[in-house]
């Protein structure tokens, strides 16, 4: 995987978004998209979108999922309410899954969270983080890396890239060399 690779998924996202999925969503609160699409990171196709409201409403979040539905047919939609199950490493916060078919045969996965702007300040943080200490080198390694672990078998079926707070060993890995130090990546195929 390469920068190309990052762009046309990008441009893919756009034309999503413009397809009117960020007007409603833009009728919700303060809308950020954030991940591997902010960061220039983008290897398959899953977009992360964080919504600030000063106040949750689950009768809107509901409203919100159905205009979602209406707009884009998703055979697969997934509802957690994260004010209620306090999940380790998870934002507070109401979250749709929007599945638009099967990722794995390259069909888009949406992620949308709302909380307020205190259960998104940890997001948005480690994200600068990230976006602090990313060079030409690093992003070009990270995508390699993301690259082969997304064509393993074994991905989100035994290991998966892990949480907000609660990070899987791909992902420490990735904030390892983010962090400044080394990492070569080897053209041995990933193996875990």
């Amino acid at each position: 995987m390469n920068q190309d690779t990052d762009e046309e998924l990008r441009a893919e996202a756009d034309q999503l978004l413009g397809s009117g999925l960020r007007a409603i969503l833009n009728d919700y609160g303060d809308v950020h998209i954030i991940g591997s699409y902010d960061l220039h990171l983008m290897v398959w196709r899953d977009l992360d979108i964080h919504i600030v409201q000063p106040d949750l409403n689950r009768k809107g979040f509901f409203e919100l999922g159905g205009r979602i539905a209406n707009l884009l047919k998703p055979p697969r939609m997934h509802y957690r309410d994260e004010t209620i199950a306090e999940t380790e490493g998870l934002p507070r916060g109401l979250y749709w899954g929007v599945y638009l078919g099967d990722e794995r045969d390259g069909a888009w996965k949406i992620d949308i969270w709302v909380t307020d702007a205190e259960g998104f300040e940890a997001t948005r943080a480690h994200g600068e983080r990230i976006r602090e200490r990313l060079s030409d080198s690093t992003r070009c390694a990270i995508l390699q890396i993301k690259s082969e672990v997304w064509r393993h078998p074994k991905y989100r079926r035994e290991f998966a890239s892990g949480t907000y707070t609660r990070p899987s060993l791909i992902t420490v890995s990735l904030m390892w060399m983010v962090s400044g130090n080394s990492l070569k990546v080897s053209d041995e195929p990933f193996d875990a």
